[in-house]
Parts: structure tokens; C-alpha cells; sequence
């Protein structure tokens, strides 16, 4: 059985478990003294049937027998949650609407039990497809529970999902409202999306001015997003307004220097509109001594010094990335290929060898055929799955 689904077997045990606990006190104010003594023992036997199908490995055997349980507590509201989130994670996602659906149908129903029903409700339906169904049950929940975080979160990611990103952006920021806290990634690339929207529409173009308004919002909101920024840039560019492009491409060196080098090309043509190739190198170089320079960065840079005749600013610029990146292959390989293409084989040749041995140093020697454990060294008893004598050779 897979481990979420021992949690949901065992979470649903321990509601059974306080339940019957308390079964007799309750039948006792309602039933005989002969229905008093027979139903908590009905009812523990059922429960004592699926929890040892439970823990045999046998959870249909178990459904069973908790089903048979619930029938005979038909008011048992907890259980039944249980049950039907139990249903939903095997998959059986009918099951679990028709158990939720039975709840919402029940007139004395409490408003907790109803919102947590129809939130279960939403769930099923989400996992099953049913997408207008599932929005129509959030938005249930959210009219009973205004601030229900979950129901929330779940309809914010089905508009999502179904592209639906201005409803996606307001509910996202309902959320934040409730839980007094923001996800600026995930706001900025729905602003993003929602510029691209109106970019792509009949109406519109490269430069429409609500387009670009939502790129420079997603930037206001979060600084680092690459994709707003190369958006932003490329529309400023195709108007002929390449140094506000090269200030807006440009700052992300400063806001996430590790993911400079994707706007490389367009910082490129920014400056070759101005007539300023030269101005494009220097500010390279100055990225490149940015500590999180990212290896990327070193390569393609030092792919552009290759292509204008300057070898050897190439390889120190490549031999700068491998001491900033030193396990890094990707490095490494451009600049024996770049060495050797330079005459200087024999070095090349002795930079690959030390390399891949460092590589092979690093790698493991052993793998346990039982449960994959990999180690450099031999154990004769594997330290995962505790098996004698399983480990072999890579």
C-alpha cells in the first residue's frame, strides 16, 4: 500500500477508534438497554475487520467492512469525510461524490459539517474533471465561508488551469487578503499571461499599451521574473525604444543574476539598434564578475568572443567559469573543445583526463538490487532497506 494511503487508512482508524469509544454513552440515552450492548459490539467487530484488512494489505476488504460500519451509524458525519476523501485518493471518485452528496442532502446538517462537505464535494469533483462542477462547489463554500483558505486555493488553481487568469489573479488576491500573505511569483506570471492575452487579440499588438502595462506590473511585483522583463523588452524594442529596453533587461543582473544570461540576445539587439556592440561586451564583463554569475552566462559569452576572433579572452573568461563553477561539465567541455581547436591538444587531453576522474570520484560504485540504496563503498548490509548481501557493482 502506498504511504498516503496508510496515513488515510490510519487517520480514518483513529476517528473510528474515538467513535466508539463513545458509541455506547451515546446509544444509551437513545436506545434500550439490549440495543446499548449489542451495537458497540457490532460495530467494533466491523471495525476490527477492516483495520486487520488494513494492515493485511487488503483495502478493498476494509472499505468493506468501514462501509458496512457506516450503514450502520448513518450519522456519523465524520466517518463518512473519511471515507469519501478515502475513496478519492483510490481513484473511486464516484464513490466519494455520492457519499459527499448524501451529507450536503441532510437538513439538520451544521454549517461546519455543510461547508466541509461541500469543500470534499469541490475536491471530487476536481479530481474527476468536472471542472464547472468543482468551480460551482468552491464558490458554495466561499458563500457560506467567506475566508475558507482551502476553497480559495482550489479555485484559484482551477482558473488557473483553465486559463481563466483574471478570475485566477483576484481570487489570488482574496487569498492574500485572508492569509496575509503574497505569492509575487506566482501573481507575476498571471500578469504575465494576462498580457499576452491581450497582445495575441485581433485588437492588438506588440505595443499595446495594456500589454505592456501588465508586463511592467508583474515587474513591479516581482523584480526577478525574466519572462515579463524579455516581454517588456522585445515590445520596447519592436516600437524603436531600445535604451528603455536595455534599462529594463539590463536590471536584472542585479534582481537575479542567475538567470541573466536568457536575455542575452535581446540585450544584444538593443544595443546593436543603438550602434553600440562594444557597450553590449563591457556590460558583459562587468555581469560576469557577479558572483552568481551563472555558468550559462560564462559560456554564451565566451561563445560570442570565440565568434569575433578573440581566442584567447575566451578561455580566460571559460577558465574564470570553472573556478566559480567547478563541478560544472558544462563549462568545462566548451573550453577543452575551444583549447583543442587552438592547438594545444596535449593540454586538452590532460584537462579531460583529470576531469572525468574527478567526475568518476564522485559517482557511486554500488547499488543495493532491493531497494536501489547507492553508495562509492560495498555494505554488505545494505543501511536502507537492511538486506545482507544485495549490493552490486555499477
Amino acid at each position: 500500500m502506498e504511504f498516503p494511503h496508510l496515513v488515510g487508512w490510519a487517520a480514518l482508524a483513529v476517528t473510528l477508534g474515538a467513535f466508539i469509544f463513545g458509541a455506547g454513552r451515546r446509544l444509551g440515552r437513545e436506545e434500550s438497554a439490549q440495543r446499548r450492548r449489542e451495537a458497540p459490539g457490532q460495530e467494533s467487530a466491523l471495525y476490527l475487520r477492516g483495520l486487520n484488512f488494513l494492515l493485511a494489505d487488503e483495502p478493498d476488504k476494509a472499505i468493506e467492512e468501514f462501509v458496512k460500519f457506516v450503514r450502520l451509524n448513518s450519522e456519523t458525519v465524520e466517518i463518512h469525510l473519511s471515507l469519501g476523501k478515502l475513496f478519492r485518493a483510490r481513484g473511486e471518485v464516484g464513490r466519494a461524490i455520492r457519499i459527499h452528496q448524501t451529507l450536503i442532502a441532510r437538513p439538520n446538517l451544521s454549517d461546519e459539517h455543510r461547508i466541509a462537505a461541500l469543500h470534499a464535494l469541490a475536491e471530487d469533483f476536481r479530481q474527476g474533471g468536472f471542472v464547472d462542477r468543482a468551480v460551482e462547489a468552491y464558490r458554495q463554500v466561499l458563500t457560506v465561508d467567506p475566508d475558507h483558505r482551502a476553497a480559495l486555493a482550489g479555485l484559484q488553481a482551477m482558473h488557473e488551469n483553465e486559463g481563466r487568469w483574471d478570475m485566477a489573479l483576484e481570487i489570488l488576491k482574496r487569498l492574500e487578503t485572508v492569509t496575509g500573505s503574497g505569492d509575487p511569483r506566482r501573481e507575476a506570471h498571471i500578469r504575465v499571461r494576462m498580457g499576452l492575452e491581450r497582445q495575441q487579440s485581433a485588437s492588438a499588438g506588440v505595443g499595446d499599451g495594456e500589454a505592456m502595462e501588465q508586463f511592467r506590473a508583474a515587474i513591479r511585483v516581482f523584480p526577478g521574473c525574466v519572462e515579463a522583463r524579455r516581454l517588456l523588452g522585445e515590445a520596447l524594442l519592436a516600437m524603436g525604444r531600445a535604451g528603455e529596453a536595455i534599462d529594463i533587461l539590463e536590471a536584472l543582473k542585479s534582481t537575479r543574476p542567475s538567470h541573466f544570461f536568457l536575455l542575452m540576445d535581446p540585450l544584444r539587439r538593443a544595443y546593436g539598434q543603438i550602434g553600440d556592440e562594444e557597450g553590449f561586451f563591457r556590460f558583459l564583463n562587468d555581469s560576469i564578475l557577479v558572483l552568481a554569475a551563472s555558468a550559462r552566462l560564462v559560456i554564451d559569452c565566451a561563445a560570442l568572443l570565440e565568434q569575433r576572433g578573440r581566442v584567447d579572452a575566451a578561455l580566460e573568461l571559460l577558465r574564470l567559469g570553472i573556478s566559480r563553477h567547478p563541478r560544472s561539465l558544462s563549462v568545462v567541455v566548451p573550453w577543452i573543445i575551444l583549447m583543442a581547436r587552438s592547438d594545444r591538444v596535449g593540454e586538452a587531453l590532460e584537462i579531460a583526463r583529470r576531469r572525468i576522474e574527478e567526475q568518476l570520484a564522485m559517482q557511486p560504485a554500488f547499488q543495493c538490487g532491493r531497494c536501489g540504496f547507492k553508495s562509492q563503498d560495498i555494505y554488505w548490509k545494505c543501511p536502507q532497506c537492511h538486506q545482507w548481501d544485495t549490493m552490486e557493482p555499477l
